[in-house]
């Protein structure tokens, strides 16, 4: 249509160009909405201090060590409180471990824990497959002796891991050598 009407030798790319210069590359925005009825915009949800969200970063390996180490993070979502250790391996005793020294530390009740489905958090899946989670597992034994209550992310989504992501972004960099400070 513009070709026949406006001009006939315009790209593809020359007319987005111009429709984006103009505001009207977007035909939904362009379509009538009756009055009043505005796109619903979700609310960030508000937490009470006490939900965080823990999980497992793979450190690199240093040529002057002789394994590998694993860095667990916890971050609450509403104080944005963190907790770090460095541990030698991320096994379920581990994992226990790392929860219940950070139910020590925190200045807060911990009533939610947050974790993606790996094996030193939950024992979800098996080599048959997935299943639930029998509440035996070492990390799940930790949340009940302290009435918290342990979730799941939903298998195979990363998205839900943006809270330790954003963490460690601006701090990949300065990290190993902090914590190396700290032996």
């Amino acid at each position: 249509m513009t070709r026949e009407f406006i001009h006939p030798e315009v790209s593809r790319s020359g007319l987005d160009r111009c429709l984006r210069r103009h505001g009207v590359s977007n035909l939904k925005a362009l379509m009538l909405q009756e009055d009043g009825a505005k796109t619903p915009v979700k609310p960030v949800k508000a937490y009470d201090p006490g939900c965080v969200h823990v999980d497992v970063k793979y450190l690199p390996h240093m040529p002057d060590e002789d394994h590998r180490q694993y860095l667990f993070a916890a971050i609450d979502r509403a104080t944005r409180w963190v907790y770090v250790e460095r541990l030698q391996d991320k096994s379920a005793a581990s994992a226990g471990g790392f929860l219940t020294r950070l139910i020590d530390k925190a200045p807060f009740t911990i009533t939610k824990v947050l974790t993606d489905n790996g094996k030193e958090f939950t024992d979800r899946f098996c080599a048959t497959g997935q299943r639930q989670p029998t509440g035996a597992h070492a990390f799940d034994r930790v949340c009940t002796a302290n009435r918290s209550e342990h979730h799941l992310t939903k298998p195979r989504t990363p998205q839900t891991n943006w809270y330790d992501r954003t963490l460690q972004r601006p701090h990949r960099r300065g990290l190993r050598a902090c914590l190396r400070s700290l032996d």
